[in-house]
């Protein structure tokens, strides 16, 4: 549909140029609510009807007069309400393009993208909060990549923070122990979980702690040992468990960008020259800063340090450095490694200041998305707005985004069957914040487990004549829907609760649901023969559907034909969940119309033909739905 529709826009523009003036993009389709008001809809004459200062009803007629019989025979131009300009398409013409296109993929684009998400910090395993970044970075990656960008997914490692400094205190000088022992940690991922509870406690109750700790911070940031060499060994041990426990759910990254490589290379020190000559960057006359190098950030009529009176760089100022690497704004690049590779043998590269080899050509990014929660809006905007100033975007472009999200939380029943520690106020609430202080932290890799083990219960029920490693392996796509369909369905800016009996359930709003969905056409269409699917040849006659099953019918294939418009508009508006909810509609809508109009055992052939093509249609769509989603596809469930 979305080739269909950028085709009326431009035979439009053809049309009515010589009257009118028409940029390119003022002509957005969309399918009205009812069908008496036409199959496509589009609010053109309420633009130039603003534009002319005209009655959109008169600009309207106009329109309709300057294209009529112009898209015969496929689509009637008709004009309703107080001017929508409506197309009614011709059922047999619009079938035909649909079923002669159902391979088709929007164009290949030029434009760059950089997404960078997951970014957790390398000092402990990675928990439920996390899934939420990486399942929306990832999702909004294959989006882009499935309408045509070349996309770069970056994983920024926070290597050399505070919270890295937390656990190699707790490790040397709390717990007593030496690098070698260290390094002799089987699990360390695991480990710290538990190490970096206990810093966090040990160091709010003992402010001589924290001041040692704070030495630890500067001894890896100087690179003195033993503390830089443990820092160094913990987070690519702790990277690998990420890398390990996101490779489980389908996610993948490019490059991971570690900010050692970004203070040893100087990076910061090349982007505020940059800053300094625009005058972006200048030093605060506040008494209260004085000596601090600032930017200031409009939006509050604030100064933002970015440099502190003592020359230290803050932690904004290592986020402008990797984003104008990023964009291109300084020609410098950074060495590369490979850091390791997944099963099927994709590289993933490293950043290395020590002395990379690998030649890479990472960026400059037409655009970036930094998938980051809504707490980091603050640091996000102040660097939209450098670049911004740098280079004002053309009118309506955005080349830097900030795809802000809201946290996870638990429901209480998720928190008793997790066996956590629930408080009876905690009880009464809808949800439950994760705390790992209070004890209420559920590990990513634990989830997915739990959910696997979950998952093997209903298949050992449906499916008792499958081989143990068949069930454990539809048990694993189960479990993967059900996490990643969960992690996106709801608006970003939503907090969401999660809990397993909502995630799993095969009826309703569910990743297992729409795997079943698709499972089940499958199904339906390895059970007719290749000549019930062929269409070469075939005269596609939709005169022989009654009109209870034409409207079903018709509606149906509007719904699935506006797939790629809806992933562009999950885009634009920053929600990917348009993705989920269009998924979860369709399927609903398919399962009401194969309930109705059975296909294997319809006798007549015509209407069998109609049937079988359409459910082939929406096998190929919903199949496209779900790889965006990442949600894989089960043989059986």
């Amino acid at each position: 549909m979305k080739a269909l529709t950028e085709e009326y826009a431009a035979r439009m523009r053809e049309y009515l140029q010589p009257e009118f003036t028409i940029d390119e993009g003022d002509i957005r389709f969309s399918i009205p609510p009812n069908r008496r008001y036409g199959d496509l809809s589009t609010t053109l004459p309420f633009l130039l009807a603003k534009r002319t200062q005209q009655k959109p009803i008169e600009i309207g007629k106009r329109l309709v007069s300057l294209l009529s019989g112009k898209f015969l025979p496929m689509a009637e131009v008709s004009l309703a309400g107080g001017g929508f300009l409506n197309f009614t398409l011709d059922r047999r013409c619009f079938l035909r393009y649909l079923i002669d296109n159902i391979d088709s993929r929007p164009g290949a684009r030029n434009e760059r993208i950089v997404v960078e998400h997951t970014s957790i910090n390398p000092n402990k395993s990675a928990h439920i909060g996390h899934l939420r970044n990486s399942c929306l970075g990832d999702t909004l990656a294959r989006s882009l990549e499935y309408l045509g960008y070349p996309v770069e997914v970056q994983n920024y490692i926070d290597d050399t923070g505070i919270q890295v400094a937390d656990v190699v205190w707790g490790l040397l000088y709390m717990l007593k122990m030496s690098a070698d022992e260290i390094r002799g940690i089987e699990d360390p991922a695991a480990l710290l979980w538990d190490v970096y509870s206990r810093v966090s406690r040990h160091l709010a109750e003992d402010p001589e702690s924290e001041k040692a700790r704070n030495r630890v911070h500067q001894a890896i940031e100087e690179r003195r040992e033993p503390e830089y060499g443990v820092a160094d060994w913990i987070s690519c041990r702790v990277l690998e468990d990420h890398i390990r426990v996101m490779a489980s759910i389908g996610i993948r990254y490019n490059l991971l960008v570690r900010e050692r490589d970004i203070i040893e290379l100087d990076f910061f020190s090349r982007a505020a020259r940059i800053l300094t000559e625009k005058g972006i960057l200048y030093e605060s006359t506040d008494p209260e800063k004085r000596g601090c190098r600032v930017i200031r950030y409009r939006h509050e009529d604030l100064e933002k340090v970015v440099i502190r009176s003592n020359g230290t760089a803050t932690y904004i100022a290592k986020d402008l450095a990797y984003t104008f690497w990023k964009v291109g704004r300084f020609k410098e690049d950074f060495p590369f490694r490979e850091f390791s590779r997944y099963a099927d043998g994709q590289v993933i590269l490293t950043t290395d200041f020590r002395g990379g080899r690998e030649k890479r050509d990472f960026g400059p990014a037409h655009r970036v998305f930094n998938v980051i929660d809504v707490r980091q809006s603050y640091l996000q905007n102040i660097i939209a707005q450098v670049l911004e100033d740098l280079e004002p975007a053309p009118c309506g472009e955005r080349p830097f985004v900030h795809f802000s999200y809201e946290m996870v939380a638990l429901t209480p029943r998720c928190v008793r069957e997790l066996d956590l520690p629930l408080s009876p106020e905690d009880e009464k609430k809808p949800w439950v914040e994760v705390s790992g202080r209070k004890g209420i932290a559920v590990k990513a890799a634990d989830l997915i487990q739990q959910l696997t083990v979950r998952s093997r219960v209903e298949v050992d029920k449906r499916n008792p004549d499958l081989s143990e490693p068949a069930r454990n392996a539809i048990a694993v796509q189960i479990a993967v829907g059900a996490l990643r369909y969960f992690m996106i369905k709801f608006n970003a800016r939503a907090v969401i609760a999660f809990d397993f009996k909502d995630a799993l359930a095969f009826e309703g709003d569910t990743g297992p649901y729409l795997q079943y969905t698709l499972v089940r056409l499958n199904s339906i269409l390895r059970k007719l023969n290749k000549a019930d699917q062929a269409v070469s040849g075939v005269d596609i006659d939709p005169s022989c559907l009654d009109s209870g099953e034409s409207a079903e019918y018709f509606e149906l294939l509007l719904q699935l034909s506006d797939g790629d418009n809806r992933v562009e508009s999950a885009l634009e508006n920053q929600d990917l969940s348009g993705i989920a909810n269009h998924a979860f509609a369709l399927c609903q809508a398919f399962n009401r119309y194969y309930h109705g109009y059975p296909v294997i055992n319809e006798p007549e052939s015509s209407l069998r033909f109609l049937r079988v093509q359409l459910l082939l249609l929406v096998r190929e769509r919903l199949g496209r739905l779900l790889a965006i989603m990442g949600i894989p596809v089960p043989e059986r469930m």
